[in-house]
């Protein structure tokens, strides 16, 4: 749960000046802020066909950075050699709103890898007015916006981040910017984030030519009353209202709303009444077939798509001659970007694994695609999860059943003997 800070009540109060503001302000392409024109930008960049992305972190192609940063409306200079994603702050925080709006994923195909709009959500969100789109990207980045999504990961969410530098951006002089400050802002809350605040309006920056070697540069950080109205607009909503909601609410789930502000921001906003729709997973009588390797072993499954990951687990276990009598959790990339954790039942932390269906992995895992299985805390036997193909119903296959063996078993316990033997074969050598 995010902490809101500061605590005090009265600071998340609203002025009246700050509440004409909001009751006043147009959502167009470009006001308060450029995100909508931006964002659209991108889209409309991957188009139908998709494009092909990074292999290790699925970032979009280096070679295709320079122009998108000039179809941006306020584009930036780098002096770089070869500047990466990270590079262009504002493509970077575009990335982490694409992944998290559910409006993309991956794909691989062969050892390449692709980025594609998701058809059905992507039609969801062309039915959005340009209020209702300001705010589901809002949502987006700050409840949703999980920075595994680029490869970061801390002990506080971006919004927490975002909200100890917004406090302390208020108390700098004149808002002009120290050397070292500059630097210690691309750690912390990081240069997108940064720039995010700029494209949603909230901040004004003074840009800076960049030196030879240099990336982003700015001198001076302003906030704008429409930020300052709206932080603590939002902060109120979630110290408020929906705190315990959030709080319910799991970061992993593949199944969230988008909306979660909308009751109490469409006092304030009455052209928010739609929001971004996800689809469910699809319907249909399917077998999975997975390669299941443990080093050099390895080992052919096929399961049902109504049978569910405990089952999984079962026959993992049984082509290896392992006893059933550990914890185990599966854990795979979502389709979003970060890591979703479905844990054995004992577990207490949800989502479960006898509840988990092998059909529920359709939004996220594609074929070529992995997932990692570990059982048993204590010897942590690690096993890589292949999903090789995904084929009609076959009558043949009606449960859970291992197709093909490479490689004998490991021992699950081995021997106090085995062990002598091990260390008297060390002595020998």
């Amino acid at each position: 749960m995010t902490t809101i800070y500061p605590v005090q009540p009265e600071e998340n109060t609203l002025s009246t000046i700050e509440s004409k503001l909001l009751h006043e302000q147009v959502i167009s392409q470009t006001s308060p802020g450029t995100i909508i024109n931006d964002f659209q930008m991108l889209l409309d960049f991957i188009g139908i066909k998709g494009i092909e992305v990074s292999k290790t972190q699925n970032f979009l192609p280096m070679s295709s950075l320079a122009e998108l940063n000039s179809r941006l409306t306020n584009p930036i200079q780098v002096e770089l050699n070869r500047p990466q994603q990270k590079a262009y702050p504002h493509l970077h925080g575009l990335y982490l709103l694409l992944r998290a709006s559910t409006l993309s994923y991956i794909e691989p195909k062969g050892k390449k890898f692709f980025l594609y709009l998701e058809p059905k959500v992507l039609e969801s969100w062309h039915n959005l007015n340009l209020t209702e789109r300001y705010f589901n990207l809002l949502e987006a980045w700050w409840i949703w916006g999980n920075e595994e999504i680029l490869n970061e990961k801390g002990w506080r969410s971006g919004f927490e981040k975002c909200l100890t530098f917004w406090h302390e951006l208020a108390s700098i002089k004149k808002n002009v910017l120290q050397k070292e400050q500059l630097s210690w802002y691309s750690y912390s809350p990081g240069l997108y984030q940064i720039a995010l605040l700029e494209m949603f309006g909230m901040l004004e920056i003074e840009h800076a030519k960049p030196k030879k070697g240099q990336g982003w540069q700015f001198t001076q950080l302003k906030q704008k009353p429409w930020g300052n109205a709206l932080v603590k607009l939002i902060k109120k909503t979630i110290a408020e209202e929906l705190a315990s909601q959030i709080e319910e609410k799991d970061p992993e789930s593949e199944e969230y709303p988008f909306g979660i502000w909308q009751p109490q921001l469409q006092v304030i906003f009455p052209e928010w009444q739609n929001n971004i729709i996800i689809p469910e997973p699809k319907q249909q009588e399917e077998i999975y077939v997975f390669k299941v390797s443990l080093g050099q072993i390895w080992r052919r499954i096929a399961i049902p798509d109504d049978y569910n990951l405990y089952d999984l687990s079962r026959i993992i276990l049984e082509s290896v001659n392992f006893d059933d009598d550990h914890l185990h959790e599966f854990s795979y990339k979502s389709r979003y970007g970060w890591t979703v954790q479905v844990n054995h039942p004992s577990n207490h932390e949800p989502p479960f694994t006898n509840e988990f269906l092998i059909a529920d992995l359709s939004l996220s895992l594609k074929v070529g695609q992995t997932m990692t299985y570990l059982f048993d805390y204590g010897d942590n036997w690690t096993f890589n999860i292949l999903l090789e193909r995904i084929e009609s119903n076959n009558s043949e296959i009606d449960e859970p059943t291992i197709l093909d063996s490479h490689g004998s078993s490991p021992k699950q316990y081995p021997s106090w003997d085995d062990e002598e033997d091990e260390d008297e074969d060390d002595e020998d050598e």
